[in-house]
């Protein structure tokens, strides 16, 4: 690519088309060719859902006079002169946008790099093209404080092949997860199914995801660290300012740059989550670049730091302020979240739409967390009338455990009064089919301002679908939020409705307090859950509250992480249920 210069290609077309996302990636893939970083960095952000940020843009939402484009159209100029519907960002704007973001939150972009051979592919192959892959830190614990802090880009390789397994390719082994899922719950080869039974076809979805979990954090090695959140406790602090002070040391004596050194801090915050191996891998990476002679010593002083600092086995779950994954519509089927299982993991398509999130809320986040006191609760149970019994146990657990709960039972909400509960409750629930957006056209939803936190329990109900060879994948939780609706949970895949009863009862249950006095001291995770299979409503007797793994707390991505946990659910339940959106605390349960 001598020849080709990211500033030297033709101005990006203003036309909302899904090659504008590959046009941007093309370019961010030349400025690093050029050694311009920032380009690349930018060009590569921009790239992330860019025709969806003229079509969700407020410009978009707007109603225009339907008489002015008739005459428009006549005229034959309703496009002439048109302006994009967003301003463009420049670098300096983009850094601008991280730093109003709230310093509690670590900001992660993970992107696919730019193929040739993009515009020959159906999404399908997309999705299976090997690549590498980038890492983009736009906020962390920043190790230099005082220097001006700019988005880190981490270039890595594509995840190895794996030959002899049943997907030696990485992307189309997290790429397969949904279809194995469905497969494994529902058998369509009658001849498949009397010679494998259900229970072994859901063990080997399960190995299928634990694999897909076990090579993304082999492939990221050192980096995985980087999705550990800022520090909560003092304690922690601490220890990361000795970690920080003793590497800035290090870095000065033996003249490596600023980068070099933010970079080794990041990953060094927690060496106990690191083995020897990749301890190494991260001396001796090629972001840092760095002598025989420095990587011994390096090395040396990371094993001696682990070793030294942290001889107290610490909790498995982490305590730590939010991280906010933004995630390329080509990776979001993996769930990123098993990283760190227990880490508060929020997901967003774009910078762009976390950006115009945060701002629309901006009045109501504190310390990092879109507050509210859910007290106005709605929910919506088996709509389509084909759940009976799924419908029947949780008409018992609301009504027992939320009797001041608003019901709709049985029965579609009519479009307006859907509409109505979008604006005026503080949660929505949703229990049934979907994603509840049949109700209520698309663009209908656009024209709102929506301010509940929605828990959307259905299949599919935010995975991301393609509707063409050029256009983006489109996921019907991208209406919520392009509505402004802060915080929306919802599946990556497929679920069955046993389990997913009990995975809404425990996350909902335990982040909304019980109105009914009689379970003011009850945990909703000790229910005895074959007594509920069998429409039963009774508690387990000799449960411990220390033995909970899912326990009572105003934090919502903290309960996820600790659902994540709760091991009597299948881990394609656990791990199926993402955060779109906000993190989100509940002040009525404080």
């Amino acid at each position: 690519m001598d020849e080709l210069s990211a500033d030297k290609l033709s101005a990006p077309s203003t036309e909302n088309t899904g090659l504008l996302s590959w046009e941007y990636k093309l370019r961010a893939t030349v400025a690093l060719d050029e050694g311009n970083t920032r380009n690349a960095i930018l060009y590569q952000t921009k790239s992330l859902g860019a025709s969806k940020q003229q079509k969700y843009s407020q410009a978009s939402r707007q109603c225009g006079d339907l008489e002015d484009l008739i005459r428009k159209v006549i005229k034959g100029d309703a496009n002439k002169g048109q302006q994009p519907s967003t301003t463009p960002i420049d670098y300096d704007d983009l850094c601008k946008r991280c730093n109003e973001l709230p310093n509690e939150w670590t900001v992660i972009q993970i992107a696919k790099e730019y193929t040739p051979l993009a515009t020959t592919m159906v999404h399908e192959e997309l999705l299976r093209e090997s690549t590498p892959i980038w890492l983009t830190v736009f906020r962390c614990s920043d190790p230099c404080e005082g220097a001006p802090f700019e988005p880190i880009l981490i270039p890595l390789d594509e995840p190895a092949s794996r030959p002899g397994a049943k997907y030696p390719n990485y992307f189309e082994h997290i790429t397969s997860i949904p279809a194995e899922v469905r497969n494994g719950i529902v058998s369509t080869n009658e001849s498949a199914a009397a010679s494998e039974t259900l229970a072994d076809r859901l063990e080997a979805v399960e190995q299928q995801i634990s694999s897909a979990v076990q090579r993304t954090i082999e492939w990221l090695g050192p980096w995985a660290n980087l999705f550990v959140g800022k520090f909560r406790s003092p304690k922690d602090q601490k220890l990361e300012s000795e970690i920080y002070n003793a590497i800035e040391e290090f870095c000065v004596h033996n003249r490596i740059s600023r980068s070099g050194q933010r970079l080794v801090s990041l990953v060094a915050r927690r060496l106990d989550l690191l083995d020897e191996y990749q301890l190494f891998e991260l001396c001796a990476c090629e972001q840092l670049d760095l002598e025989d002679a420095k990587v011994d010593a390096l090395y040396t002083l990371l094993v001696s730091l682990k070793r030294t600092k942290f001889r107290e086995a610490k909790d498995e779950r982490l305590n730590c302020y939010p991280v906010v994954l933004i995630v390329d519509e080509l990776l979001d089927v993996m769930p990123w979240e098993m990283v760190h299982p227990t880490a508060e993991v929020c997901r967003f398509a774009s910078l762009s739409t976390l950006s115009e999130l945060y701002r629309a809320h901006a009045k109501r986040i504190r310390n990092g967390y879109f507050t509210l006191a859910a007290k106005k609760c709605f929910t919506i149970i088996n709509p389509d009338k084909n759940l009976d019994k799924m419908s029947a146990r949780l008409q018992m657990y609301y009504k027992e455990w939320y009797p001041d709960f608003e019901l709709l039972i049985d029965q579609p909400p009519k479009e307006s009064e859907f509409g109505d509960v979008l604006n005026t409750s503080d949660v929505l629930i949703y229990n049934g089919h979907g994603s509840g957006l049949q109700f209520m056209n698309g663009e209908t939803m656009l024209q709102r301002d929506i301010n509940c936190v929605t828990f959307l329990f259905g299949c599919d109900s935010v995975r991301l679908y393609s509707n063409g060879l050029f256009t983006e994948m489109t996921g019907t939780h991208m209406y919520y939020n392009a509505a402004h609706c802060p915080t929306v949970i919802g599946a990556l895949w497929v679920l069955t409705d046993l389990f997913t009863d009990i995975y809404s009862m425990l996350l909902v249950g335990n982040w909304i307090p019980s109105t009914n006095p009689a379970y003011a001291k009850q945990n909703i995770a000790s229910l005895d859950t074959v007594a509920f299979k069998a429409g039963k409503w009774q508690f387990n007797k000799q449960s411990s509250s220390a033995k909970l793994s899912v326990r009572k707390h105003s934090n919502l991505l903290r309960l996820m992480g600790d659902c994540r946990l709760f091991y009597q659910l299948p881990q394609r339940i656990r791990c199926a249920l993402v955060c779109r959106g906000l993190p989100a605390i509940n002040e009525a349960c404080i």
